[in-house]
């Protein structure tokens, strides 16, 4: 199944640094921290549950985009965009928003952390890294 997009005049990044099989290293390894640094860490229910909650989402999402390390290519790589900066903005956000703040900080601060890594990462990735050297026939 093709699903046809165009991202025609968007801007999703500020420069076009970071290769598309870069970027999909860097999600599968925030994935996995994610999830590890909330189990290890301990804390509260919202805290941990934040760290695997999004953890899996991006585990998710990586597996269904269509670029290198993709597994069942479905999503485009510059939809999986738009997912980078919300849940960029989700992992900044929640231990506010969830009011973990002061009772895990530890965690909240490797969740900002995190968050703020990920606006960087995608501010500099080339979305448009459309080679289809990896791409399943």
């Amino acid at each position: 199944m093709t699903i046809a997009y165009s991202m025609e005049g968007v801007q999703v990044s500020i420069w076009k640094l970071l290769p598309a099989k870069v970027h999909g290293v860097a999600d599968y390894a925030s994935a996995f921290a994610l999830i590890a640094v909330a189990l290890i860490a301990g804390g509260s229910g919202k805290a941990v549950g934040t760290g695997i909650a999004l953890g899996a989402v991006l585990l998710i999402v990586s597996v269904f985009t269509d670029y290198p390390l993709g597994v069942i290519r479905v999503i485009p790589f510059v939809v999986h965009s738009a997912g980078d900066y919300i849940g960029a903005a989700a992992l900044i956000a929640a231990p506010f928003v969830l009011g973990f703040n002061d009772s895990d900080g530890g965690l909240a601060t490797f969740y900002v952390v995190m968050g703020v890594v990920l606006v960087a990462a995608s501010l500099i990735t080339d979305y448009g890294d459309t080679r289809r050297t990896f791409r399943r026939t």
